[in-house]
């Protein structure tokens, strides 16, 4: 069996400052933008530890200057000329730029190799490097950060891709060969990648969701919040793109049934078609947009759960753990989720295991939703059970875990084990 590190946090056994890369293909352009907001959460969390991050990733399509953040240096990497080619990233994500833009396969291989280049030129000052994403982060940092301890950080959509590439079991052990840990978000998506590993390849690997802030307001006042933002009754909040895979069709035809309010925090390119079936079931939703900071704050205070409908896709696609989730059970937020993601791995040996559901049934998210609305009890007992789990992925504790896989394999090679 591979060898799996705990995700307890552990204690840095050097406090000596280093220099890290984090090659990213999403990265927030400016204060205001979602677009891998966890990566800069990741950053700035071993930033405040006092470590340098030099940050990697592609160039937007618009002209802009790179965003800086205290000990954090972003570089864009450009990989299309002219311009406004550069379609690959960003936006809906890359799943769904490429299922609905045929100009986003374009920047594919060139990005690929840009970004190659540049991990080659500026690895040599780094004592460390993480990839986000296997493709093409992982396999770029392989390519180009030697001797650099590289741990490269894999998700859904990344991982599902890889399973259905001809290469796949070759691009799969390169990844391994490369990297000193793999570490997965979901055990699950830790699975799906194993599989396409030789026997007797045992890489280290860590499951460990991204992290979040925790709130910094222990006692908001929720009816003075309720009436800044027109709410009554009984409410829930979605928060995530308006993309196919986050379900969210589900939660507005529940809702509908349920005649309660629906907050859809967000945007995307199913904003349209979903509101266009609120209104032809006459359903109480509210389309608010994107949420960052002190609004997204006050909606996790001022609503009464959170529901993350994920569905997996008809290629066999699901998403890992949202990090949306873990911030709406930080606020002390009951949540009703969707069973057969990385979601079901968190919870189901909890008091949370009951809100879990089948992700196209609106059937059993209506009876779900009336549990919930008619049991204060069941209220209070899965709010506070959310608040303990949530509080274990603090980003401090998750940059500790960080920090130890860099100062656990910063000596001989250890990291190829049965390549």
């Amino acid at each position: 069996m591979p060898r799996t590190l705990q995700t307890q946090p552990q204690t840095e056994s050097s406090a000596r400052p280093m220099r890290i890369g984090l090659l990213t293909t999403s990265f927030p352009r400016d204060d205001r933008d979602i677009a891998g907001a966890f990566v800069l959460g990741f950053g700035r969390a071993l930033a405040a530890r006092g470590h340098t991050i030099d940050v990697l990733a592609p160039e937007p399509r618009e002209h802009m200057s790179a965003p800086t953040w205290p000990g954090i240096a972003v570089r864009h990497v450009p990989y299309l000329r002219p311009r406004r080619l550069q379609r690959t990233f960003y936006g809906a994500g890359v799943p769904d730029n490429l299922a609905r833009d045929p100009l986003a396969w374009l920047g594919l291989v060139p990005f690929s190799c840009a970004l190659a280049l540049n991990t080659w030129r500026h690895s040599r000052a780094w004592d460390a490097v993480f990839s986000h994403w296997a493709l093409p982060c992982a396999l770029a940092a392989t390519w180009a950060s030697k001797p650099t301890v590289h741990v490269a950080v894999l998700h859904s959509a990344d991982v599902h891709l890889l399973t259905r590439l001809p290469a796949r079991h070759l691009l799969a052990r390169r990844i391994a060969a490369g990297a000193k840990t793999l570490w997965f978000v979901s055990a699950e998506q830790r699975r799906s990648f194993l599989e396409l590993l030789p026997p007797g390849v045992l890489p280290e690997t860590l499951v460990c969701p991204m992290g979040i802030d925790l709130p910094q307001s222990a006692n908001p006042n929720r009816e003075l919040l309720r009436r800044r933002h027109g709410l009554r009754g009984f409410c829930l909040l979605s928060l995530g793109r308006l993309v196919p895979i986050k379900g969210v069709d589900t939660a507005i035809r529940a809702a509908a049934a349920c005649g309660v309010t629906l907050v859809v925090a967000g945007d995307g390119p199913e904003r349209a078609p979903l509101a266009q079936l609120a209104h032809s079931l006459g359903a109480d939703v509210r389309f608010v947009g994107t949420v960052i900071g002190e609004r997204k704050s006050e909606l996790f205070a001022a609503v009464d759960a959170f529901v993350l409908p994920s569905r997996r896709m008809p290629d066999g696609r699901s998403e890992g753990l949202p990090t949306s989730l873990l911030e709406a059970m930080a606020h002390g937020l009951p949540v009703i989720a969707s069973r057969g993601t990385g979601v079901e791995e968190l919870l189901s040996q909890t008091p949370l295991a009951r809100w879990l559901t089948s992700a196209d049934d609106p059937r059993a998210w209506i009876a779900s939703l009336e549990r919930l609305r008619g049991s204060r009890t069941a209220k209070l007992e899965a709010a506070q059970a959310a608040r303990g789990i949530a509080e274990r992925y603090a980003w401090p504790h998750v940059a500790a875990r960080a920090l130890a896989l860099i100062h656990a394999n910063r000596g001989p090679d250890t990291g190829r084990r049965g390549l």
